[in-house]
């Protein structure tokens, strides 16, 4: 296993993927855990007796996290649905989380160039994670994961590796604090004539939980290699009413800088229940209509905590089309 994780690492080092959401597997970028979806995906310094936050990072797995199976499923609409397994366990003294993450997009029909019905294919997306912690400087704490990817569309398919880097730096009175680089890594095979690159994206997560209040908060900001995540919206664009000439409307640097911000907030009320509530500018942004009010970008959660297992659910609004609900159901073995 260690050989496995250490020749994809070497693969991913190999080529510099390029940032920002465009790409292929872009799936990689969000944890399907339902706690992680429930925190707007913020949990990257979230610890706890739960070991599906260590997929990605694994300098969050704990003695009580150890040997739990987390598993987990998503459903988005329209028959997408989101599939994560994964175990926490101890190699030769080193805390190991190992994942699989899969995306299956459900059926289409395929035709021919004039249109007829030639039957339906499948496409989905898989991913295996395999992360450990790699040691400690003073206060500073180090973790990389490697990952094989396969994606199949029909007859076409891609393998890719790639790697998550985590340096994470905690106080005893303070907020914890992690500079991460995921996804960095390279398509080996691709679905056409010209690799794509993968969803690289450098971040910065910093939290903590308040002293005297039951509450945790997060904020994260991320695609720190990549100013500019704006796009150009056809809704925006101003027509001369005499000219008719065409001007597109451009975004201002408050704009631009929010869609890099993203928080959550989690209340404690007991040790057996836990409350979350998540938010994404960029998410918000970008799945608003000029015509009508949306909550895109919040997400809503709980997490419930047995003696013998825990249950999570996450609910995120992620357009007018539809919610996404996620189930997670842990337990130790």
């Amino acid at each position: 296993m260690i050989r496995l994780l250490a020749i994809l690492l070497l693969c991913s080092f190999s080529a510099i993927a390029q940032s920002g959401s465009g790409g292929v597997f872009t799936f990689l970028d969000r944890n399907i855990f339902a706690g992680s979806s429930a925190l707007g995906n913020t949990s990257y310094i979230h610890p706890g007796p739960t070991g599906a936050y260590a997929v990605q990072n694994p300098l969050l797995l704990s003695d009580s996290s150890i040997h739990q199976l987390d598993i987990s499923i998503g459903s988005l609409g329209n028959g997408v649905r989101l599939l994560q397994g994964s175990y926490g366990f101890k190699l030769k003294g080193k805390s190991v989380i190992a994942s699989v993450q899969s995306v299956q997009y459900g059926e289409f029909i395929a035709t021919d160039p004039w249109g007829t019905v030639l039957g339906e294919f499948s496409a989905g997306d898989l991913a295996i994670n395999i992360g450990s912690q790699l040691g400690s400087f003073k206060r500073i704490s180090f973790a990389v994961s490697g990952k094989l990817i396969n994606g199949t569309y029909e007859s076409y398919q891609s393998w890719a590796v790639a790697s998550d880097w985590v340096a994470m730096y905690s106080l005893a009175a303070g907020p914890d604090m992690a500079l991460i680089i995921k996804n960095l890594g390279l398509q080996l095979t691709a679905f056409g004539n010209e690799r794509e690159p993968l969803p690289t994206n450098l971040l910065f997560a910093f939290g903590d939980k308040l002293e005297y209040a039951p509450f945790r908060w997060t904020f994260v900001v991320d695609q720190l290699s990549k100013w500019n995540l704006g796009y150009q919206d056809p809704n925006l664009v101003n027509i001369d009413p005499v000219t008719g000439e065409q001007t597109q409307e451009t975004f201002s640097m408050l704009n631009l800088g929010l869609r890099h911000l993203s928080g959550s907030i989690e209340f404690l009320p007991t040790q057996r229940l836990h409350l979350m509530v998540g938010y994404n500018f960029r998410r918000q942004f970008e799945m608003s209509i000029p015509t009508r009010r949306t909550s895109g970008g919040f997400s809503l959660g709980a997490g419930l905590f047995f003696n013998s297992f825990q249950l999570h659910y996450a609910n995120e609004l992620r357009s007018l089309a539809g919610r996404m609900n996620t189930l997670s159901l842990s337990f130790n073995i």
